[in-house]
């Protein structure tokens, strides 16, 4: 296994030169660097949090699929997920904007939102829900916005939970600055850490939301 030592300066310089050369012959010709500067270390951090056990981590693939999404061919950025094969799971991210953690359920399919928002108003389950969230907040990861306006229906305007009613997804993340720390080390500890602070929130997605029982539509 090898050792997750942060991005090399050499992976933001990369993704500069990404950004004024965003074309797939470009691309190409430099998938060495990308594979040495990103990829590489991105395997390494993958590794390490697989072995402390947060799951089985996946690096994105670089081509944006430009058929649905208006946009440039290559992601500027690179994509780290761990532990997704249900409900839950995390997530880092490399781009010029900074070094982007999160955890949680993004995305989630009708039944788990159905499963969510029933949890959520059950005052026994809501309360490990709210302990969950408070230790990720309390390590600097912040919970998503809203989706809805107002409560969904079926569930009191004045419900004592009524902002996690409004919400669909459920999310802790934080984006850090790009600073000095990225490049070294110290780096691992951190973003371990701030994924350490979330795992009661997977976990309590995982045990209690679960993964959907309907069919993904595809494309």
């Amino acid at each position: 296994m090898s050792e997750f030592r942060g991005f090399p300066p050499g992976a933001l310089e990369f993704l500069r030169e990404l950004e004024d050369n965003n074309e797939r012959e470009w691309f190409k010709a430099n998938r060495a660097r990308y594979d040495e500067l990103l990829v590489a270390p991105a395997k390494a951090l993958g590794e390490e949090l697989e072995a402390a056990g947060f799951g089985r981590a996946h690096a994105f693939r670089p081509w944006n699929d430009t058929r649905f999404h208006a946009g440039p061919p290559i992601k500027e950025h690179l994509g780290l997920a761990v532990g997704y094969e249900g409900a839950g799971g995390f997530y880092v991210e490399l781009s010029l904007d900074g070094l982007f953690v999160a955890a949680g359920l993004h995305n989630p399919a009708p039944d788990q939102v159905e499963r969510l928002r029933r949890l959520v108003a059950d005052g026994r389950s809501a309360a490990v829900l709210t302990r969950a969230i408070a230790s990720a907040e309390a390590a600097g990861l912040s919970l998503n916005q809203p989706d809805l306006r107002r409560a969904p229906r079926g569930y009191p305007a004045d419900h004592p939970r009524v902002d996690l009613l409004r919400r669909r997804a459920l999310t802790v993340s934080q984006r850090h600055r790009l600073a000095g720390w990225i490049h070294r080390p110290a780096a691992g500890a951190r973003i371990r850490a701030q994924l350490d602070a979330a795992a009661p929130l997977v976990r309590w997605l995982r045990e209690r939301v679960g993964p959907t029982d309907r069919p993904r539509q595809r494309r």
